[in-house]
């Protein structure tokens, strides 16, 4: 691997861990850590389920606790998905290999109802395999829990553009060390 390859790197906010997901945030660098593109998409939450009625209103008081309002760009969560998968295809096509910061089960979920929204479509169109940065850091000998510091492009935190920014930086950092 070179430091020319591409990286789409993502990070999804949902209605509790296993809800649906309304916010989405992707950073496409290289190895070097430049940003190639970027991008967010997000409707409001409320649009959103969670995994089960009884969990709804516990999810949503969470995102409602700890996520600022985002720039709303879809009515519905099928909208949101449907412009990230269009960004995923374009930067699949170019090379890019896609990783989440942990992809259980927030992102996991989000690329599967991706998936379902267009199976006979999206079967092979996934991301193969998906790279998971808690991977990459364990098997670099660090601790995927760890709270890495955040650069100011990086916060707040729970946002979702913010959150991709900070795995893009310590994806490169951990994969081609100065």
């Amino acid at each position: 691997m070179t430091k020319e390859q591409l990286f789409f790197v993502f990070d999804v906010e949902s209605i509790g861990l296993h809800g649906e997901g309304f916010a989405v945030g992707f950073v496409v660098v290289n190895g070097y850590g430049n940003d190639v593109q970027f991008g967010a998409m997000a409707c409001p939450p409320k649009a959103a389920k969670g995994a089960h009625p009884k969990l709804e209103d516990v999810g949503q008081a969470w995102v409602m606790g700890n996520i600022a309002p985002l720039p709303i760009t879809h009515d519905f969560p099928f909208g949101v998905r449907e412009a990230f998968w269009a960004q995923w295809l374009c930067w699949k096509e170019r090379g890019a290999i896609m990783v989440a910061d942990c992809a259980w089960p927030v992102e996991s979920k989000f690329l599967a109802q991706c998936v379902l929204d267009s199976p006979i479509e999206r079967e092979w169109q996934g991301p193969y395999p998906l790279h998971d940065l808690a991977s990459i850091l364990l098997a670099n000998g660090k601790d995927p829990l760890e709270k890495f510091p955040r650069l100011p492009k990086e916060l707040p935190e729970h946002n979702p553009l913010a959150d991709a920014r900070r795995s893009a930086r310590i994806l490169t950092e951990t994969l081609f060390p100065k």
